[in-house]
């Protein structure tokens, strides 16, 4: 009852769904195909949706353009540090040396000055200025743009620089460090870094005396500086200015020893988002109004689709209907079959009943007669005529039995009396019982058995009917003078007990078959008289050996091959894992 139900849902989500995509109401099953009565719904779903494509295009370049401003002025602020840290370097390395000490303050030497401050320090360090301070920021020597002097009345120093020099002066002995600012001077800006002229290994005494001498360094941040700066870091337009910037600039401050701004270093951030969204807005345009259309004709197909759907949907409710009163009639049908199985069960129970008890006295009487029990019956016939009956009358009680087993078997009702029980001891009584089968046809069987544990959990007379049907069949598949082994190992999920013939073999099409109900194949037929009383078969006794070993836990395998013989293998749990159930 469930699957029409299931089909009339999905065909209701189904048409849901379409409604819900179309905005109206499907077309009733065998209506006309109208088309569709308006195109404004698709407008308006158009409309929202180029605006929303345009406005994630402009967020986009607006997030392009806010990043492209970050890193450029990430790359200014990087260029203003390599600017500031290129002269603090200069200056720390040429005030940290002892020839500085001796040639600077001890004795002014101004050829060397020239060499290595002054004239040299224009030409080959870029420096457009520098200064040495003494101990009493007294100027020594200075150079302007290559020209040098130790002239007092040249030098005028500005309140800035003699605070960068109580700055140098602050620094360790033995690590001094450069300290650098930008700075306002004959109209220019110029980056200064002061470093306090220290020898390199200055001795205890020294160590702690103020009045250290200061050498400066100026590099003037001029045209040719600004166009080395831009082309070095990609910043567009680099130039000083004055105020804040203004239009399309971005700027950064360049500020004092004070911290306080003396102009400002200002670019051209680039606009690639913009530039992106003008090269591309041309072809977004094409592409949105090619979806237009595309939208517009496939609006068309949908509703004229929509009918088809919606006839589709009414023959799939009705095959479901079908369907449905289709499967109740196998269901009815179904229930029949079960209900006249069991009557067949229970017409076989009840029969195989009533039937034992009569045979049993038929068996007994012909036992009498052929043992002579009260006397001689005068004619020999007459016991071989006993006889006939007795062994009739045993394998008429033997198929009775059988069919009881498998009745019931097949209705759960087969009592277990489940214990421990030794496999070697079962081999034993079994031999016992078909010691003189086999002996009539010159068989002989031979028991194998492996030094392993061999208790298992079951009932000892069903596991005896096992392996008697087992070695019965055997028995009756195997040539005269042949040999039977019987086979007790360990197993991997129990203990194996194998019964292996060198009968005619069951063909490979029939093991599939060979366990049920009244079915023979191969080393199951007898070989020799297949219609005689001791050799026929009623293909129940493997069908009773699968049911009772599934019963125990266990697992049955048939090897067979046509011509070379069988094997069959019972696997039967230990006893300390699966116990056997209590019906089978």
């Amino acid at each position: 009852m469930e699957q029409p139900v299931r089909s009339k849902r999905i065909s209701v989500a189904a048409e849901a769904s379409l409604q819900a995509a179309l905005g109206r109401p499907l077309p009733a099953a065998g209506a006309g195909l109208t088309g569709p009565k308006s195109v404004w719904p698709l407008v308006a779903v158009f409309t929202v949706f180029f605006c929303a494509i345009l406005g994630l295009l402009v967020a986009g370049t607006a997030e392009l353009d806010r990043f492209a401003h970050g890193q450029t002025r990430s790359l200014a602020q990087t260029a203003i540090a390599k600017a500031l840290g290129d002269v603090a370097f200069v200056a720390r390395d040429y005030s940290f040396w002892d020839a500085s000490v001796e040639n600077l303050i001890r004795n002014m030497n101004p050829d060397w000055a020239d060499d290595n401050v002054g004239t040299y320090a224009w030409e080959e360090l870029g420096m457009s200025r520098s200064l040495v301070l003494g101990p009493g920021n007294m100027p020594l020597y200075w150079m302007k743009e290559g020209e040098t002097s130790s002239s007092d009345a040249l030098f005028s120093l500005a309140p800035s620089l003699l605070r960068l020099a109580g700055r140098a002066r602050e620094t360790s002995w033995s690590d001094p460090r450069a300290v650098s600012a930008f700075i306002r001077l004959d109209g220019g800006i110029f980056i200064v870094s002061a470093s306090v002229i220290t020898p390199e290994k200055p001795a205890p005494k020294q160590i702690g005396m103020s009045g250290r001498g200061v050498l400066f360094f100026f590099r003037e941040i001029d045209e040719d500086r600004l166009a080395e700066m831009s082309a070095s870091y990609l910043l567009d337009d680099l130039t000083l200015l004055s105020a804040e910037a203004e239009g399309d600039f971005d700027s950064l401050p360049l500020e004092d020893d004070s911290g306080s701004t003396i102009a400002l270093l200002g670019w051209k951030p680039p606009s690639p988002g913009f530039a992106f969204l003008r090269q591309t807005a041309p072809w977004v345009s094409v592409i949105l109004l090619v979806f237009a259309g595309l939208m517009v004709v496939a609006l068309k197909r949908a509703y004229l689709q929509a009918a088809t759907v919606a006839r589709l949907n009414d023959e799939l409710i009705h095959r479901s209907t079908d369907l449905e009163r289709s499967r109740s009639e196998l269901t009815n049908a179904l229930d029949g079959a079960v209900k006249a199985n069991k009557a067949k069960s229970d017409f076989l129970a009840i029969m195989s009943h009533e039937l034992r008890t009569p045979l049993n006295a038929v068996i007994g009487f012909s036992d009498l007669i052929r043992n002579q029990t009260f006397g001689p019956v005068g004619h020999r016939k007459y016991i071989e005529y006993g006889n006939d009956i007795h062994t009739s009358g045993q394998h008429l009680l033997s198929l009775i039995s059988d069919i009881l087993d498998v009745t019931r078997a097949n209705e759960g009702t087969l009592a277990l009396e489940c214990r421990p029980v030794n496999l070697s001891s079962l081999v034993s009584k079994c031999l016992t019982i078909v010691t003189q089968q086999a002996v009539r046809r010159r068989i002989a069987v031979d028991v194998v058995e492996r030094n392993a544990p061999n208790i298992v959990m079951g009932d000892e007379v069903r596991l005896t009917q096992i392996l008697t049907n087992l070695v019965s069949n055997a028995v009756k598949a195997s040539r005269e003078g042949s040999r039977i082994r019987i086979r007790i190992s360990a197993a991997a999920h129990g203990i194996a007990l194998r019964v292996i013939d060198n009968g005619s073999g069951i063909p490979k099409h029939e093991l599939g078959t060979v366990t049920e109900p009244f079915r023979q194949a191969g080393s199951y037929q007898s070989v020799f008289n297949p219609y005689s009383s001791e050799n026929a078969g009623t293909g129940l006794g493997l069908a009773i050996v699968k049911r009772l070993t599934e019963a125990h836990g266990g697992q049955l395998r048939i090897l067979s091959k046509v011509g070379l013989g069988t094997v069959v293998e019972v696997t039967i749990p230990r006893a300390e894992e699966i116990p056997c159930r209590k019906t089978a």
